[in-house]
């Protein structure tokens, strides 16, 4: 690791001025109160605490506050009370002022960091839940990674032992890095021309991330300067190519070369791949195949009879034209997901006439700090107090208790009267008086945009300006269904006819298309498709990753590999890597040539799987028939395990009583 690390630089990022920094502004105690004043009270105190051990800073009183724009892992958030605040923030100016500048950062103890971490969440912490929370508060170069060779002396690794890597977004890359951390040979095939996964192909307009950057970044980039709190897919982009160059994984990219196919040997215990690069084919070979390929691979198709004759243009939200005009343009957006949200108050302020075609009502929260940039000062604190970057992340990404109660029925509540639990309703009301505000209270609107199911029973949707968009004058809210298309007119059920020039489809994506469209042969012959099939089920795997018939394979946000219960997907992806890379050292280490995982062992892992997740949220039967999270009637997407079972499994995944070898 040592040597792995002089290869990266880790202050490459902290030592270059903040994006939007004025240079000769001065850093003076007026400068530095508008970066206390922007900082996250209880994150400040923290690392206040940690870097002076001043005791006067236990004593400040603490407080639950209510978000009045809520966050995709918590709806309150513990913070300093209001009359110890002027207190916080003297003491942190006067730090910065005198102290910070010759300060050195050390990793803390762990005993040291429990308590801080206990410190920032207002509670005591178990055993269990301790390494996840270490990871996060992100101390470690490399937070998430845990797979190590037995005594720290890496074997010779045999000449054959090659990883082949699907894919060059988060899970991509974190992947690269772990293997380059090990030394084990690898290469990425990606299929775009530059990294980044599924923010290579959506560019449509105002695409961003729903989480916060802070959140969205690799535990082992540390410091990135993002210019908002929710970066755009341009800045998204640039940091997929940042990370990947400074970690050497850039170097490893084969660009423009897609996996078509790929057939495992039994004769020789390796994957044979078909790889296209232009007109040329590629053959490749490897002992291992890492599918990066992500959830959203697969775009839905727009099904509507008479589209494919349609006598406009139709974009899809993946693919986007790189110069497109909706000016003077009558515009039909189909869909109401996240990119259909994302995207309409920037298609309104161009387009002449838009229609808005709803089917399913979603729940569509705000969400603080959304489309705001980070000020100068701001960036200045996150790059210099000591600290302070590590517990701003660590407060958002960890979800407080009401989040996590969000999911549980309550049978109790719903036979008093309730719909689902205490917190899910309180949630509901809330959403519910946000509808109605953000649509001027026009009951011809929110009376259509109500779901009927519960808060995350489906996937929570951001607001972007969509409710409001709806209330402008060019802007129509259709909710009868699509029956079909002729010539340039959309036709509902109920026979009216709208006329559009363009069709913009944000129907998502087909997420049952596990690394779809490479045809995967295993075992026999039989493909992952033929495979679920015949299980009757569905898209299965065992911890999302591994599935009979297959070795050798690992699948990155394979079948039930989100969490429900918070954490941020990059924090999975390092996970998900440290497991592959786990089983990579055990094959080498005991000189194996493969590994599959055990029949019963997958079966039984999906039986409590299964009967987890049939009781909960996304069930409920308002929801079930149109959520993507459900298919084959099963939870397909999500996971019921509590965040320290998984932590346990990725971390310390056990081979011979997992996997049969050979």
């Amino acid at each position: 690791m040592e040597e792995y690390l002089k290869q990266t630089s880790r202050n490459e990022y902290r030592d270059r001025e903040p994006a939007g920094y004025l240079p000769g502004l001065p850093v003076d105690a007026e400068f530095l109160g508008r970066a206390v004043d922007q900082a996250e009270y209880n994150a400040l105190r923290v690392a206040l605490y940690q870097a002076t051990g001043d005791k006067d800073l236990l004593e400040m009183e603490m407080v639950t506050e209510s978000l009045d724009k809520g966050h995709l892992t918590r709806y309150t958030k513990l913070t300093i009370a209001e009359k110890d605040r002027p207190a916080l923030k003297q003491k942190a100016i006067q730090f910065l002022l005198k102290q910070a500048g010759d300060y050195k950062e050390v990793r803390p103890p762990d005993d040291e960091l429990r308590s801080l971490i206990s410190l920032a969440l207002g509670r005591k912490i178990d055993d269990a839940n301790f390494p996840e929370y270490k990871a996060a508060a992100s101390f470690d170069d490399f937070p998430f990674f845990h797979a190590g060779w037995s005594g720290g002396t890496k074997p010779s690794i045999p000449e054959d032992f090659t990883v082949a890597i699907i894919g060059s977004g988060h899970s991509g890359i974190a992947m690269g890095v772990q293997l380059g951390l090990l030394g084990i040979p690898y290469t990425i095939y990606e299929r775009q021309p530059d990294p980044g996964g599924v923010w290579s192909v959506n560019r449509y307009p105002d695409v961003r991330v729903d989480t916060m950057s802070s959140m969205y970044q690799l535990g082992f980039m540390k410091r990135y300067p993002w210019t908002e709190f929710f970066a755009r897919g341009a800045e998204v982009r640039q940091y997929m190519a940042d990370t990947a160059r400074r970690f050497g994984v850039y170097e490893h990219i084969r660009f423009a070369h897609e996996v078509k196919a790929m057939q495992f040997d039994e004769a020789t215990s390796r994957w044979e791949l078909e790889v296209s690069s232009g007109d040329e084919v590629v053959h490749a070979s490897a002992r291992i195949v890492v599918a990066a390929t992500g959830l959203f691979l697969t775009p839905r198709k727009l099904g509507v009879d008479g589209v494919d004759h349609f006598a406009g243009d139709v974009l899809a939200t993946t693919g986007w034209p790189e110069i497109y005009s909706l000016s003077g343009k009558s515009v039909a957006v189909v869909g109401n997901g996240s990119t259909g949200v994302q995207l309409l108050s920037r298609i309104a302020a161009e387009a002449t006439q838009v229609y808005v075609y709803v089917r399913t009502p979603q729940w569509i929260t705000p969400q603080e700090h959304y489309g705001a940039p980070i000020h100068p000062e701001l960036q200045w604190l996150l790059q210099n107090m000591p600290y302070y970057w590590n517990w701003d992340r660590f407060v958002w990404t960890i979800p407080s208790d009401d989040f996590v109660d969000l999911f549980s029925f309550d049978p109790a509540w719903k036979t008093a009267g309730g719909h689902f639990s205490k917190s899910n309703d309180a949630l509901r009301a809330r959403l519910t008086d946000y509808i109605k505000e953000q649509t001027g209270y026009r009951e011809d609107l929110y009376g259509r945009l109500i779901p009927r199911y519960p808060p995350w029973a489906r996937r929570m949707i951001v607001d972007n300006n969509w409710y409001k968009t709806l209330t402008e004058k060019h802007v129509e809210l259709v909710t009868e269904p699509i029956d079909r298309v002729e010539g340039s007119e959309i036709v509902t059920a109920d026979g009216h006819r709208r006329g559009v020039d363009v069709i913009i489809s944000a129907t998502g994506f087909d997420i049952t298309k596990y690394l779809y469209p490479i045809r995967v042969r295993g075992r026999q012959g039989i493909t992952l498709e033929e495979k679920w099939d015949k299980d009757g089920v569905g898209p299965r795997a065992y911890w999302a990753m591994t599935v009979p018939k297959f070795p050798n394979l690992f699948i990155m946000y394979g079948p039930n590999s989100q969490g429900g219960a918070g954490g941020s997907i990059t924090s999975y992806s390092q996970l998900w890597a440290t497991y592959a890379a786990g089983l990579c050292v055990e094959l080498i280490e005991n000189g194996y040539k493969e590994l599959e995982v055990k029949e019963d062992v997958f079966e039984k892992h999906n039986a409590v799987l299964d009967g987890r997740t049939s009781r909960m949220i996304w069930m409920d039967r308002e929801s079930r028939n149109r959520n993507y999270f459900v298919s084959h009637g099963r939870v397909q997407a999500m996971n019921a395990w509590a965040p320290a079972e998984h932590w346990e499994a990725m971390t310390n995944p056990n081979l011979h009583r997992d996997y049969s070898v050979g």
